[in-house]
């Protein structure tokens, strides 16, 4: 299997033999790529299930010797003329000279018009010459754009042929940067772009950055192992780094994090004695003893590994669910190390249910690569595609793995088998190969566990990065390829390599995350600057606020009134989470609980600045602004302590207290 990061190449005309050689070629490498970049093998074109008018290309031309087949063979070969060139089907067609539903493809005469021309002149063959196996994909510059230069391996040699004429550009960020067809790209804004270049089902990309040139203040060489990395990156795009938020809402943060709910009065108050460069790391490895963090994290782990919820779950999958769930609050509650979780899984025992719930050994390969790979190679199960790493012959392969075990005629139970569509015969299972230099190996929890530095280890750091800093690096999480790169490789790297470094210790990962700089970021934006046009939030200069899920929003409520409540969580819809809140009773009936914790500041508490000071930071975790105190004292001085009951409910009710900034 050739490696993670080749992709691909694109073809011109054969470069790479002496003046006195006869030029080699494959209709694979010289002419499918040609219907691919003109759209004639596109899902909407020939390349559709039933074809175009009779006439049916594979889809993304994935299958040359089919393609081949269809242009010389089908219907006596009507749309080859070897005896009249110019006057084949297929050169009449797409220039217009007869009537083409797709119009015109292109001109008589061009470079497309000439190539598809000299083939059918040379006898229309399939392959000429040793045209060599393709290898390897790499974009070079050339004139501001890149040139798509493709490796072959001949018998005794390598060889390269600048393929950018056939290759197929496009751009990760157009409003950054535009690729062209020629592979020159327009420069568009500053921000990070990448080019990738796509040819007979090989991918290569390069990356495009343009300075925002911001200045940036000289800071001393950060010393946390996440900071270098992301203040490098930074760096490349000319961004500054953006503000700290304050103590206060930094331990609502971590709290809401890492126990599902705000700090109590004592929290915070413990919190804001500590040295500030002990506080996240004391108060994370507090919470991360508690039950609340077992629970929240069980809860993260049940999301990633798509267990459903009790409630959405059916009569029959409930007592499995339930011990699956089980398990994976077990798993938390004694810090099972992540590789071992991924072993259980993949293994015969309790934990194997995660994927024996899946009835297809299809659906079994598809969810350990979107869940434990975080890769989504459910579009091989159909066809090979040109964005997708994966064929279809590797899909069914790798799924060849997951089959029920069978009776052996000798007694006892052997591995399954798996069987090819339409021949019968029986698969035979293979590893994603997810590292090219490493040798396959027999177990499949070996080949996909190596050590942290793997694919598993990028897809953990990655969701765990996400669930923490509410922005994953790959997004989606599901999806690491090569046309999809992360925001800040090298902080990727970083964590990976901590994940690496512990284990897979995943309280030690996140201790790693929370400490650093970029967890601790302020989430509003500089002076001048809105939100829609802020470009240090989408590059990670600065945090993003965002809305608590469902349960955070109800633990909040809960952590404030200091009691259980009965109600369910509110809905996701931001509508109708406010209509929920408004009118469910949930922050009501709440407050109208004898011995409430709001009622208690009324209680104990006399005069009404402090009243309103502690009111804030049970709710908000923070202390009233000045403007807060001018407007809210009144009411509290003229009310007394039944105003603390409406001013708790505003602020409950308010956007503040729904979200994470």
């Amino acid at each position: 299997m050739r490696r993670a990061w080749v992709i691909a190449a694109a073809i011109t005309a054969p470069l790479f033999v002496g003046a006195s050689e006869p030029a080699p070629f494959h209709f694979g490498h010289d002419i499918s790529p040609l219907l691919v970049k003109q759209g004639c093998a596109s899902a909407e074109c020939h390349g559709a299930a039933t074809g175009q008018a009779g006439f049916k290309l594979s889809l993304f031309a994935m299958d040359p010797a089919a393609d081949f087949a269809a242009l010389t063979q089908e219907l006596d070969g009507r749309r080859i003329d070897l005896a009249q060139p110019q006057a084949s089907l297929l050169l009449r067609k797409p220039t217009r000279q007869t009537k083409h539903k797709g119009g015109r493809i292109f001109r008589k005469g061009s470079a497309d018009y000439e190539a598809l021309l000299g083939w059918i002149r040379r006898g229309a063959a399939f392959t000429e010459g040793e045209p060599g196996r393709l290898a390897k994909l790499r974009l070079e510059p050339r004139g501001g754009g890149f040139a798509a230069i493709a490796e072959f391996r001949l018998a005794k040699r390598s060889a390269t042929r600048d393929v950018t004429r056939l290759t197929v550009f496009s751009s990760t960020d157009e409003t950054v940067a535009l690729a062209h067809d020629d592979g020159s790209v327009t420069h568009r804004a500053p921000g990070e772009a990448w080019i990738i270049a796509r040819y007979v089902g090989h991918n290569a990309r390069a990356v495009i950055r343009q300075s925002f040139d911001e200045n940036r203040p000289n800071e001393a060489a950060p010393t946390h192992p996440l900071d270098a990395a992301w203040l490098a990156g930074l760096g490349t795009l000319g961004l500054r780094p953006g503000d700290g938020v304050d103590a206060f809402l930094l331990a609502r943060r971590l709290h809401i994090d890492l126990a599902g709910r705000p700090p109590s009065p004592d929290e915070l108050n413990a919190f804001l004695a500590l040295p500030p460069a002990k506080r996240l790391a004391k108060t994370a490895d507090r919470l991360m003893r508690s039950e609340a963090f077992a629970q929240v994290f069980a809860g993260h782990y049940r999301r990633w590994l798509e267990l459903p919820e009790a409630r959405s779950e059916k009569d029959f999958e409930k007592p499995r669910n339930s011990k699956l769930r089980r398990y994976l609050l077990e798993a938390v509650r004694q810090n099972k190390p992540l590789p071992q979780l991924a072993e259980d899984i993949l293994g015969g025992g309790e934990a194997a249910g995660f994927v024996s719930r899946h009835n297809d050994p299809r659906d079994r390969a598809e969810y350990v690569g979107r869940t434990l790979l975080g890769l989504s190679i459910g579009c091989a199960r159909c066809h090979d595609h040109p964005m997708d790493r994966w064929q279809q012959r590797e899909h069914l392969a790798f799924s060849a793995y997951f089959a029920d075990a069978r009776p052996n005629p000798e007694g006892g139970m052997m591995a399954g088998k798996l069987f090819l569509p339409g021949t019968g015969k029986a698969v035979q299972p293979a590893l994603l190969r997810l590292n090219p230099d490493h040798p396959p190996g027999d177990e499949l929890a070996l080949s996909l566990l190596d050590g942290g530095h793997d694919q598993f280890g990028r897809n953990v750091a990655n969701r765990f990065f996400g669930i923490l800093v509410g922005k994953h690096l790959v997004d989606a999480p599901d999806d690491h390829r090569l046309s999809n790169p992360a925001i800040h490789g090298a902080l990727l790297d970083a964590i990976v390599r901590e994940f690496g470094r512990t284990g897979g210790d995943s309280r030690k990962l996140i201790r790693t995350i929370v400490t650093s700089r970029v967890y601790a970021l302020a989430s509003e934006p500089r002076v001048g600057r809105s939100l829609a046009t802020d470009p240090a939030a989408r590059y990670l200069a600065r945090r993003e606020a965002r809305p608590l899920t469902p349960a955070q929003f109800k633990r909040a409520v809960e952590s404030v009134i200091g009691d259980t409540l009965p109600h369910e969580p509110p809905p996701e819809s931001p509508l109708a989470r406010q209509l929920y809140v408004l009118n469910s009773g949930l922050i009501q009936d709440g407050l109208a609980k004898p011995g409430n914790a709001v009622a208690a500041i009324g209680d104990f508490v006399v005069e009404p600045a402090s009243q309103l000071r502690e009111l804030f930071r049970l709710v908000l975790s923070r202390d009233p602004k000045p403007s807060e105190a001018k407007a809210f004292l009144p009411t509290l001085q003229k009310q007394g302590t039944a105003g603390l009951g409406d001013l708790a409910f505003a602020l409950m009710a308010g956007r503040e207290f729904g979200s994470l900034r």
